[in-house]
């Protein structure tokens, strides 16, 4: 399913610096087209728009594909053959540099090429602000994963390990409507929770364990991002401490976010303050956010060195945290979207009640 029509100024911008564009990446693809398989190319001349694929996949991509690209069924080697072919007479070549190896470029289109330009950021300005329809599936997506928190919290129970919460989860996922997971799901307890990805194991849960769950789904090829940390008992002094701290460091942002703040790099400051300015200072070992939409990380980014203006149409996460080594993590994260001059938090699960 397509959110937007694929359209002449689209391709055009597509095509400003080059004369073919050879667009690779699955997000783009699955933008560009509405298909979500990855084993695919598409080609863009002045003269065509072409969507290239092997046999495998004839019938499904002719019966969804509309009118907007050509679809030529091709098997590996004709793939390479027939891409040479039309980039003969190309000057400059457009290629996704973020996406395409070295080995699959010299595969597609050999090792003698005329000279070539990164489409990498166009493709990026135009994912970064979404449509009304994306921003819809999105918001459906999030809402799939506080339903799955919502009936996870009541399975935790002491003895119970990361991976089987993991799997729960996945499991309820699944069952409220995702296509699949966003990304990996996180379920690290007690000090396994300080390291921010972490692996989830056998560790069984005990009482005073930090519980940190951080997971998404994917709805319509479109992603959430989720996170939130419990506490499993009653809590020492320092993790409620630190507790706190990130949940006023988290609603610090999103204050300054709905005042009307659009840098990106100030939003980091605001809540990087906060956490710097205690007992807990360089625990916050992480950026504040990323982009949030066909993928799990896109523009815009929320850090310290970003040059990102927060406009509307961006949906991002706000995420704050505190890591001690072999005692406990938290954080809180929050999918947000620039609506309509606003800010809006699409999640809605709790962020006071985290013991258990």
């Amino acid at each position: 399913m397509r959110f937007f029509v694929y359209n002449n100024a689209m391709k055009s911008d597509l095509l400003r610096d080059c004369d073919c564009a050879i667009i690779t990446s699955p997000a783009s693809l699955y933008y560009l087209s509405g298909i979500d398989q990855s084993d695919a190319v598409i080609l863009l001349t002045n003269e065509v728009s072409l969507y290239l694929t092997n046999p495998l996949y004839e019938v499904a991509v002719k019966s969804a594909l509309g009118s907007d690209f050509t679809v030529k069924i091709l098997s590996r080697r004709e793939l390479s053959e027939f891409i040479r072919f039309m980039v003969t007479s190309a000057s400059v070549i457009g290629v996704e540099c973020s996406d395409l190896t070295l080995s699959r470029f010299h595969a597609l289109i050999g090792a003698e090429v005329p000279r070539t330009v990164d489409l990498s950021p166009i493709l990026t300005g135009m994912r970064v602000k979404k449509s009304a329809s994306e921003l819809n599936a999105i918001k459906r997506a999030e809402s799939i994963v506080d339903q799955a928190f919502s009936e996870v919290r009541a399975l935790l129970k002491e003895g119970v390990t990361e991976k089987e919460i993991k799997n729960e989860l996945v499991y309820r996922l699944l069952r409220n409507g995702a296509e699949r997971e966003a990304f990996d799901t996180i379920v690290a307890f007690g000090e396994n929770a300080a390291m921010p990805h972490a692996v989830s194991t056998d560790r069984p849960l005990k009482k005073g364990d930090a519980i940190l769950m951080d997971f998404g789904a994917k709805y319509k090829g479109y992603c959430s991002d989720f996170t939130r940390t419990l506490c499993f008992g009653e809590p020492t002094e320092r993790f409620r401490e630190a507790y706190d701290l990130v949940l006023k460091s988290q609603l610090a942002a999103i204050d300054y976010l709905e005042a009307g703040g659009r840098s990106a790099s100030e939003a980091d400051k605001v809540a990087r303050e906060i956490i710097d300015q205690s007992a807990f200072r360089g625990a916050f070992n992480h950026t504040l956010g990323h982009g949030v939409g066909l993928e799990i990380h896109e523009a815009p980014a929320l850090s310290a060195g970003s040059d990102d203006i927060l406009t509307e149409g961006m949906v991002f996460t706000i995420e704050p945290g505190i890591y001690v080594e072999g005692e406990f993590g938290i954080r809180i994260e929050s999918l947000v979207a620039i609506e309509n001059g606003k800010l809006t938090v699409i999640d809605r699960s709790d962020k006071e009640n985290y013991i258990v």
